[in-house]
């Protein structure tokens, strides 16, 4: 977020729009406004990002939207308001993956009050000044696949390389706003976001354990097969396999290593013999 010292002059227009979330007339004196970027389309800590369209309507959403601090669910931190939001595209700027840079300003205010003393003079100084939203998205989309990891699951990891491109996830479909939040450290490098939309970390990283287990039964399989074989190449030919491709070249290796190398029981009975029944024919 980005908050800059701003003529302490609230218009009469601003006025009637903050007015609709007062239950009493509020006078220009009685007010304090300062502008943030809730959030925007760079690729960022968590590599995720919002798409062009999420954003403007996360603009629409966060109109009304309390601040607080940390994210703290709490009545008593709620502090400001937003009562305006825009999407604005900075034409000299372009993002990781090569878009032009948009992001979302909002304008909020809060009451010049004894409470709100500090906070403004704060804001004023550029302490409080990174923020963080609280959202929810109906879609996360996979960047190199297109598939969506809430309803289809994705064998790519977010992060890693293919061809040369960094996979990330793309947040889609907005359908709520929380808040947002003053913190410390945000996620996103120039407003800062948090996002919660129902996926799991858990689940991510059992599917990076699934993956890993077949890579590595795969390339056991393979090395048995073929001793001479590179470790390194192998590795690469599973890492750019889908799950379900990965599934079947495992499955394909351990059926072709059983028909050369049959498993024979230790405990195989030899021939009936004519003996005394001294159980020879189940000596190991």
């Amino acid at each position: 977020m980005e908050n800059t010292k701003q003529e302490q002059t609230v218009s009469p227009c601003e006025l009637e729009e903050i007015r609709r979330f007062a239950r009493k007339e509020l006078g220009a004196d009685e007010i304090y406004t300062f502008p943030i970027i809730l959030c925007d389309n760079e690729v960022d800590r968590d590599t995720e990002k919002f798409t062009s369209e999420s954003l403007a309507r996360l603009a629409e959403l966060f109109v009304g939207k309390t601040g607080i601090f940390d994210h703290r669910m709490s009545s008593k931190d709620q502090t400001a308001r937003i009562y305006r939001a825009e999407v604005l595209t900075d034409e000299s700027r372009t993002t990781a993956d090569g878009e032009k840079y948009t992001y979302v300003k909002a304008m909020a205010y809060m009451l010049r009050n004894e409470k709100n003393k500090d906070l403004i003079e704060e804001i004023e100084a550029g302490i409080k000044k990174e923020t963080s939203v609280s959202c929810s998205v109906k879609s996360i989309r996979c960047s190199v696949c297109g598939k969506d990891i809430k309803s289809e699951g994705c064998e790519h990891i977010k992060g890693a390389s293919y061809g040369g491109k960094t996979c990330f996830y793309l947040l889609c479909e907005p359908e709520d706003a929380y808040e947002w939040s003053f913190v410390a450290v945000p996620a996103q490098k120039n407003a800062g976001v948090t996002k919660s939309y129902g996926g799991s970390d858990a689940n991510r990283e059992i599917a990076r354990e699934i993956r890993n287990e077949l890579k590595n039964e795969a390339l056991a399989a393979a090395i048995s097969l073929i001793p001479e074989m590179d470790q390194a190449l192998m590795e690469e030919i599973c890492l750019s396999l889908s799950l379900k491709g990965l599934r079947k070249l495992r499955d394909t290796l351990i059926r072709k290593h059983g028909s050369v190398s049959p498993v024979v029981s230790q405990l195989q009975p030899r021939a009936q013999s004519s003996g005394g029944g001294n159980n020879d024919e189940y000596r190991i």
